[in-house]
């Protein structure tokens, strides 16, 4: 009898995402949940070089639609059948969403598959969920932090709160190395009781994903959604490429992925 493998070979659909090079969250948790979902998906993985995660100009020069372009290439080179930028730049770089999706557009039209992102798969969950009402919960610094919260305000969302990690991890590798306890407290100070009705941790490196269905459990009598960006990558790309609905219930992801 053969070993198991996750998906099949012949017959799968292909998520393309493209990574942080420094992040060492993504993939980890993206194949756990894939894992967990048995949904015949073959995740598909490239690099975009990101090693300052800062409000300068020198973060934002990582972030160039000629770099996610050749990124996206290279996913598309596998045959993927979507394509998503797993990071959330498009949050705190001075972008709008506008720019985001347009961004997106340009990705499509030069790689010939159908392209996205995380800040744009995000809006659409809390447009899918029919939340206006949100807190942050992030690894930054105050002046990403702020940026994160202005691109969401200026969406017409209504921020109850924006909560940084203190200290402040020294950099992308250290983020990813932030523990079960700092990042469920980040979360819970975020969370402004009869007021937030999701908590967005806005990070694809700041590991919350295997904690959202157990802070929600916690936050439940104020029915609080806790999306965490790796998450919200996977939910979005899972929908593009059809995967709406499963026999496998995901009740340790968190609700949004046991929405589909």
């Amino acid at each position: 009898m053969p070993a198991p493998v996750i998906a099949d070979l012949t017959t799968a659909k292909k998520i393309g995402f493209i990574v942080p090079s420094s992040n060492t969250a993504v993939e980890t948790l993206t194949l756990s949940l894939l894992s967990s979902l048995q949904a015949n998906i073959i995740p598909l993985f490239t690099r975009l070089q990101v090693l300052t995660l800062s409000a300068d100009s020198k973060t934002t020069s990582q972030f160039t639609s000629d770099k996610l372009i050749t990124a996206a290439q290279l996913l598309a080179d596998a045959g993927a059948d979507h394509i998503i930028w797993n990071g959330t730049s498009g949050m705190f770089t001075g972008a709008t969403l506008t720019d985001d999706r347009r961004l997106a557009e340009d990705m499509t039209k030069v790689v010939g598959v159908p392209c996205s992102t995380n800040t744009i798969a995000t809006i659409d969950a809390l447009e899918v969920l029919g939340i206006k009402d949100v807190s942050i919960a992030v690894p930054y610094e105050d002046a990403v932090t702020s940026k994160v919260r202005r691109f969401y305000e200026k969406q017409g969302f209504n921020v109850h709160a924006a909560v940084a990690q203190k200290p402040t991890p020294k950099n992308n590798l250290e983020i990813a190395r932030c523990s079960e306890d700092e990042i469920k407290a980040v979360v819970r100070e975020s969370v402004v009781p009869g007021k937030t009705k999701a908590v967005l941790i806005a990070c694809t490196n700041y590991p919350g994903t295997a904690y959202a269905a157990d802070l929600e459990q916690e936050l439940a009598d104020d029915e609080v959604r806790v999306l965490d960006s790796i998450a919200v990558s996977a939910w979005y790309a899972l929908r593009q490429v059809g995967i709406k609905q499963t026999d496998r219930r995901l009740e340790q992801w968190g609700l949004l992925l046991n929405s589909l």
